[in-house]
């Protein structure tokens, strides 16, 4: 019927698709124009043509930007049972200038941030994914949940099936699939939401979708918005296990091995008509040259392609491995070439890799190697869920088309592949590569209707990233600074210097000045944006009669030193007066002030140990900044803040400090979460400080423990509070609307007072009279907190948190 057709085809000479996306890091729109300058009409053999086209296009901008905010970089989704392995993960981002927010479901449903909308629960995810981008800026999303254990299908993290029919055998007809596109997705051209079910009848992403009702499809968008991963973690130990996977890579250095790019590969449809090509083996080297500056590993099976040459090819390790063939769920497959000999991998040979730090990313194709719905983890997951094998993977969550022969690399799967390590050249940050890689396939063919089109949807909404959507695929440290020279202090190389202030005057900003075991001269000025690494803290040796180090320059790096006072605890060990400084694993004692940060926002402070200064930590208008696994012994002061709001104080040890160890002053809105206070004075002072979140601290044999005074609106929650000499907590003058919930107060002199009225509530009290009598317990009996006001815990708990 199509030779005898009147019409000529295509139908008609221009069409065009309109989409909302990202380029260049910016929501823009997209306009495809594919122009067909000859058409044939078949019934009259008549071939008709055009010398050429006028295309003319009205653009009305809007009348503001949509996003103008930029809070947070990344957002993780996860349930709430994993909020707490998240932390490390969260915290680690923060360290590295990239700016994190985590959020529970609960949180979502309930609407704690945005007022909830949604017709189900992964649609109220989506809408809130818009609503962050809209008034936090986020451009990456991190979905941390899988399936759960069972035999009914039941998500910690919800997932959308996409309905669309690929007109492709009986045998292997595929009725939906899941698509993590759907959460990236989150405007139409016109800015509106992008539903992914434009006729409202509950089934999402149809294309020729079979119904009751005939066959259905949607309007969709389907260009990213955001970029996004995904951890499908079934439990906590999986969700610790990649976390730790994902920071050791980041703050491990890259060797050699990183460079190398494993490919294994075959004859994916051996005895095809498509000419005598190895479809895999002629993909990856195509895949090759997009990478020139990696050493290829061709595992073919002409070089002896097996189980054993793949794993001992990535123990050895490897930047990046691809997998190009076939698969099912829980393995991969591929032929020699022209032979219906299968060649396998198997889940099982990833759980016996060996290739500790050295981690590839993984790409695969194959029939639904990554489908991560069935009771058993897929091929693609088991790779970043393993104790070692990669940091993540790309791969694809239902049937996957490849074109046959040399087409393998011009459409579908085989194509957007390519464009993937094409992009690998303009970025690092793989949730980018996969967002721009999926942008520009969309942008290079029309797939509004028809076999073909149907196959270019698919190819996009079936490919999923299992992993951390900002990882950085390479050095992450070079992205701090310029990648400059390296100048050396102190060693016996020729050309080195002896004098870490001659070398500073010799650099350019970017430049890194490695510093050799020895002692050195203080009063040493930064003026400029290096890098200053020591070889070893312990000794690597900074001693001074005056200061030990000023900072003038922004996104300065001091690593690895001990920094010393010669001079009866005068002046400063370290002294920052730029924002985005980075201090990490120094030990400064004997100082006035160890470290003074002065306008130094989003600065980050790690691994570093203070004794026996004054002021181990000063910091005046330091908005953002992040002290995490500090240690604070035997100082003065520990930490302390003033005008510095928004602060990240996470894993540190506060311990023997003669007065106050953790001292805020309007420095509100701020996290103290997973630290110890022991054997201080006082411990936390929250003096005119607002909405902090304090959580999950230990609080142990201080003099006092903690004490709000004219601080409104803090949450104090699942801390220990033990063995302190006077009041366990204390809410004095002026501090109300604070809530302190679900603590253990134990044996503490007087376990709280409080002279002003908080909200208590579900607290365990070691001195309640229901624990000895329970007959009080029975019948509600609260618990009493002594004050000014009378004040109430209504639900004390009879058993420690």
């Amino acid at each position: 019927s199509i030779c005898q057709s009147n019409e000529a085809y295509p139908a008609n000479w221009v069409k065009y698709n309109i989409g909302a996306g990202i380029e260049n890091g910016k929501h823009v729109i997209f306009l495809s124009i594919h122009a067909f300058p000859c058409r044939y009409i078949p019934a009259k053999n008549e071939l008709l043509c055009v010398d050429k086209m006028k295309i003319k296009v009205n653009y009305e901008p809007p009348e503001k930007p949509l996003m103008q905010n930029d809070v947070y970089d990344l957002l993780i989704i996860a349930p709430s049972e994993f909020s707490d392995a998240l932390q490390p993960l969260v915290e680690h981002k923060e360290s590295h200038g990239v700016k994190t927010k985590l959020v529970t479901l609960n949180e979502i449903y309930n609407g704690a941030y945005f007022a909830t909308q949604g017709r189900d629960d992964a649609e109220k995810v989506k809408y809130f994914i818009k609503n962050a981008i809209e008034q936090w800026g986020i451009k990456y999303v991190l979905l941390v949940g899988g399936r759960k254990p069972g035999i009914k299908e039941e998500w910690f993290l919800p997932v959308r099936y996409a309905y669309l029919n690929d007109r492709s055998s009986s045998w292997e007809y595929e009725r939906r699939f899941i698509s993590d596109l759907y959460f990236a997705d989150i405007y139409d051209a016109n800015g509106n939401f992008s539903t992914w079910d434009s006729n409202n009848n509950g089934y999402y992403g149809e294309y020729d979708h079979e119904t009751n009702e005939g066959k259905k499809t949607d309007d969709i968008d389907l260009y990213p918005d955001v970029a996004i991963g995904r951890l499908p973690c079934r439990n906590r130990g999986e969700v610790k296990r990649v976390v730790d996977k994902i920071c050791m890579y980041e703050e491990t250095p890259k060797d050699e091995w990183f460079n190398n790019l494993i490919l294994c590969g075959g004859d994916s449809y051996p005895n095809d008509p498509c000419g005598n090509i190895a479809e895999g083996e002629y993909l990856e080297e195509e895949i090759i040259k997009q990478m020139p500056d990696f050493h290829p590993i061709t595992l073919y099976p002409s070089t002896g392609l097996n189980m054993k040459t793949i794993s001992d090819a990535i123990n050895e390790g490897a930047g990046f491995a691809v997998f190009e063939g076939a698969g099912a769920h829980h393995l991969w497959a591929t032929h020699p070439y022209d032979d219906e000999k299968w060649i396998y991998y198997y889940n099982w040979n990833i759980r016996l890799l060996n290739n500790k730090q050295k981690l590839p990313i993984v790409l695969t194709s194959g029939a639904r190697l990554a489908q991560f719905n069935q009771t058993k983890e897929c091929f693609n997951w088991m790779f970043v869920k393993a104790r070692y094998g990669a940091i993540a993977s790309i791969g694809s969550t239902g049937l996957c088309w490849t074109g046959h022969g040399k087409n393998v690399t011009s459409f579908y799967l085989g194509n957007l592949h390519v464009r993937l390590f094409k992009e690998y050249s303009k970025t690092k940050v793989l949730g980018e590569i996969w967002r721009n890689a999926i942008t520009g396939y969309l942008n290079a063919f029309e797939w509004h209707h028809g076999v073909g089109e149907s196959f270019h949807i698919k190819a996009a909404e079936e490919l999923i990233l299992f992993g951390d959507p900002t990882l950085y695929a390479g050095n992450f440290a070079a992205t701090s600074q310029n990648n400059g020279r390296v100048l050396h202090v102190g060693g016996s190389g020729p050309g080195n210097y002896t004098s870490i202030q001659m070398a500073i005057n010799d650099s350019l900003p970017g430049d890194t000045i490695f510093v050799y075991s020895g002692v050195y001269g203080g009063d040493i000025i930064i003026p400029k944006t290096i890098s200053l690494l020591g070889e070893r803290k312990e000794d690597t040796i900074i001693q001074s009669n005056g200061d030990g180090i000023t900072i003038f320059a922004p996104s300065v790096k001091i690593e690895n030193f001990t920094i010393q006072s010669t001079y009866k605890k005068q002046n400063v060990g370290i002294k920052g007066l730029a924002y985005k400084e980075k201090i990490v694993n120094v030990s400064i004692s004997s100082y006035a002030w160890g470290i003074w940060l002065i306008n130094a926002s989003e600065s980050n402070l790690k691994d570093a140990v203070f004794s026996k200064n004054e002021y181990a930590l000063l910091i005046n208008n330091c908005e953002g900044m992040h002290i995490i696994h500090n240690i604070f012994d035997d100082n003065w002061y520990g930490v302390w803040s003033e005008n510095s709001p928004n602060l990240s104080i996470r894993k540190n040890l506060f311990y023997r400090n003669r007065w106050y160890s953790l001292w805020l002053d309007a420095s509100g809105g701020s996290n103290i979460i997973n630290n110890s206070f022991e054997r201080n004075w006082y411990s936390i002072y929250l003096y005119n400080c607002h909405e902090n979140f304090i959580a999950r601290n230990e609080f142990l044999r201080n003099e006092h423990g903690p004490q709000f005074v004219n601080a409104d609106d803090n949450i104090f929650i699942r801390n220990n509070v033990e063995g302190n000499e006077h009041y366990g907590i204390y809410i004095g003058w002026r501090s109300e609307g604070n809530r302190i919930t679900k603590n253990n107060f134990i044996e503490n002199a007087q376990n709280a007072r409080d002279d002003y009225g908080s909200t208590w509530d579900a607290n365990y009290w070691s001195d309640y009279i229901g624990i000895k009598w329970r007959i009080f317990a029975i019948i509600g009996l609260p618990y009493h907190i002594p004050g000014r006001f009378n004040q109430w815990d209504w639900h004390p708990q009879l058993t420690p948190y």
